[in-house]
């Protein structure tokens, strides 16, 4: 399955949310990646319709055993490519879109 940098920017969002809190709201994601609710509903939606996120009725998000693989697989890639980089230049923590748009170019 290939997922575009958005998407793999938010598997790796929640993952890492997931890893700190012990529940993942939308509104959660919304505020770590600075976008608006609507636009993490949208996205979400996605997501659960590729098999990859799971959402309960009390809004409490968590990634599904193919979401978590795919979201490790793309860690490792995020890491090994935020390392390079930093190698020769700035890079800002969280998780660039920049980098997961080269991602998804692998």
């Amino acid at each position: 399955m290939k997922l575009t940098g958005n998407q793999i920017r938010y598997l790796l969002t929640i993952s890492d949310l997931s890893k700190n809190k012990h529940i993942v709201r939308s509104v959660d994601v919304a505020r770590e990646m600075d976008y608006s609710r609507a636009s993490v509903h949208k996205m979400l939606q996605s997501l659960k319709e590729m098999g990859l996120v799971e959402q309960d009725y009390y809004s409490s998000l968590k990634l599904t055993p193919a979401g978590s693989r795919l979201a490790g697989k793309y860690m490792k890639k995020y890491d090994f490519i935020k390392e390079t980089l930093e190698k020769i230049m700035d890079i800002p923590d969280g998780y660039n879109l920049g980098i997961c748009n080269l991602i998804e170019l692998l």
